[in-house]
């Protein structure tokens, strides 16, 4: 396996690198109207990280957890009226390739680069609270990935609420499941 061979701090700054990249390129391409490559390098950065994943089924069963909570998430903020989202493909008020290819990448992490936060119910819950609104509103202003309709103040309350309990969700869920079969986190 080519995880054992490369140092923790190796997988771990990969991890970073390798979503802040998509990060970029997704938000990027939204607000320029190219979402495809975002998504293309939410793929390869998923290919990657599962090769070098140390516990595939566990980021396997991340993903599989944080996909569809996440479509429902960014759905909820795409038909509120206080969020629009840039290049709403495949349908208007549903959230766009762009922002699944991101949650891709993003559920990714959580295993491993955000793993020291993802592990503690607080911490999740204030991560959410906090960087959802950040990462909403650099999308927003330096990209022009989304807009925020009703105020950015009334936008970032709402991406903040949703995202702390979607990401406390998740992160229940597969605790849930981890418990459930007797595993370890």
């Amino acid at each position: 396996m080519m995880a054992a061979r490369l140092p923790p701090w190796a997988l771990t700054a990969f991890n970073i690198l390798g979503f802040q990249a998509v990060w970029l390129l997704c938000v990027y391409g939204a607000g320029t109207g190219r979402w495809l490559p975002g998504l293309f390098a939410a793929l390869l950065f998923a290919a990657l990280t599962l090769l070098l994943s140390r516990d595939r089924n566990r980021d396997l069963r991340t993903l599989a957890i944080a996909l569809p909570i996440g479509f429902a998430m960014d759905s909820l903020l795409a038909q509120s009226p206080y969020l629009d989202f840039a290049s709403p493909f495949p349908w208007a008020n549903w959230a766009p390739a762009w922002i699944m290819a991101l949650w891709i990448g993003f559920a990714l992490t959580l295993n491993h680069s955000l793993k020291s936060v993802y592990h503690k119910a607080l911490p999740t819950f204030l991560f959410g609270l906090l960087g959802g609104p950040l990462a909403y509103g650099i999308a927003s202003q330096r990209f022009g990935a989304m807009t925020a309709e009703s105020g950015i103040l009334a936008s970032a309350v709402l991406v903040g609420l949703v995202w702390g309990g979607g990401l406390s969700l998740i992160r229940w869920i597969d605790l849930a499941l981890i418990q459930r079969k007797g595993l370890t986190a």
